[in-house]
């Protein structure tokens, strides 16, 4: 079985790049097509990938346009030729799931999710931050965008999403059944770490509106509880020049320091709605448990009353009240582990390689014969 794989583009390490390299470990033969690598942004290491970019490529800097390329994408992807190949694997959110149908080579896209900024999935907080001229540019690009885009989603012949929350939503956007396969978590990193509680809660995330960290730091601030914050992104300044002095700003952390961080911790704060919440799995393999937001990825995950609490609603008060259930509940450390072990890398590789070659089989089995044969 002959495969290739494609993403939508690396310029930055989050679940999707760790995804596709896990992937690609399950076929480090196949090229890599994807519409363009930003060396300088990404902390991933490429060495040996038969990466194959798009005339995206020769644009300087590529990271730092990403947003202003978003018209181009679907030209990357459009004269790639799977001809070749039995099957194509597409790690997609966008673009990459839009190479077009080749008629002996089965195409499999792992969807992150219908894209935001499409179909009206990114916050209004996240919305008010773009600039006028980018808003006009959207008004008039949207449309034709989602026509391409629902004929994007149509040339897959199957359809896998990272939790039953993206595979409804795929389902309402364009019409289709996906199966679901969680995302890989590497659970066991978070195993070197003995359990202890110093009393502090950890928030941990990329710094942007939607994902509620101003919510987590007036919640803990309710409470008089101190709050570490992992991540970076363009609201630190802001979120750290308001944040008052039971709140700390860690920045991005290795994994041994997250780890490590974890492991001391009360509980994981997760105030966002997240498609699925790779935090959340890393938080419980930790043996921590988890208080999050009731929708989305976190209803799939966190078991309320075993793995920790599902707050109701994204206010003050409700994540209060989870933070005052949680520290009156007992936790079983073995508990939390078990139940991230679910999501273990492990389980990925077996569960998506299997999906792809019975896929596979059952695809070739309906192919017409060639002459020669």
């Amino acid at each position: 079985m002959r495969v290739a794989l494609a993403h939508d583009y690396f310029y930055t390490l989050g679940g999707a790049e760790r995804t596709v390299a896990v992937m690609h470990g399950l076929w480090p033969e196949a090229p890599v097509y994807t519409s363009f690598v930003d060396p300088d942004r990404l902390p991933l290491d490429l060495t040996g990938w038969d990466v194959r970019a798009s005339f995206l490529q020769r644009v300087p800097n590529p990271g730092h346009w990403q947003k202003h390329l978003t018209p181009l994408y679907p030209l990357a992807f459009r004269g790639v030729d799977v001809g070749p190949y039995d099957v194509v694997v597409s790690s997609a959110s966008f673009a990459a799931k839009g190479i077009p149908r080749r008629p002996r080579t089965l195409h499999v896209s792992y969807c992150y999710t219908p894209p935001r900024f499409l179909w009206g999935l990114t916050p209004a907080t996240d919305r008010d931050r773009i600039s006028w001229p980018l808003r006009g540019a959207d008004a008039l690009l949207r449309p034709p965008l989602r026509r391409w885009d629902r004929w994007a989603a149509a040339q897959p012949h199957r359809l896998v999403a990272i939790s039953q929350t993206v595979a409804a939503r795929i389902h309402r956007i364009y019409g289709r059944r996906a199966a679901v396969i969680y995302p890989p978590v590497a659970t066991r990193r978070f195993h070197s770490q003995p359990t202890r509680n110093e009393g502090y809660y950890v928030c941990v995330g990329r710094l942007e509106a939607h994902k509620r960290i101003d919510l987590a730091i007036a919640a803990a601030t309710a409470v008089q509880a101190p709050l570490r914050i992992v991540g970076d992104g363009p609201l630190r300044d802001q979120l750290s020049r308001a944040a008052p002095t039971n709140v700390s700003f860690l920045g991005w952390l290795s994994d041994e320091e997250l780890a490590a961080q974890l492991a001391g911790s009360r509980a994981l704060l997760f105030p966002g709605e997240e498609d699925f919440g790779i935090a959340i799995v890393e938080a419980l393999s930790a043996g921590k448990p988890v208080i999050a937001y009731g929708r989305g990825g976190a209803t799939e995950i966190v078991q309320p009353g075993v793995t920790g609490v599902l707050a109701p609603e994204q206010t003050v008060a409700a994540f209060v009240h989870a933070l005052r259930t949680c520290a009156e509940t007992t936790y079983s450390p073995a508990a939390c582990r078990d139940s991230a072990a679910q999501f273990d890398e492990s389980v990925f590789t077996q569960r998506f390689r299997s999906y792809v070659e019975d896929s596979w089989l059952e695809f070739a089995q309906k192919l017409p014969q060639s002459p020669s044969a």
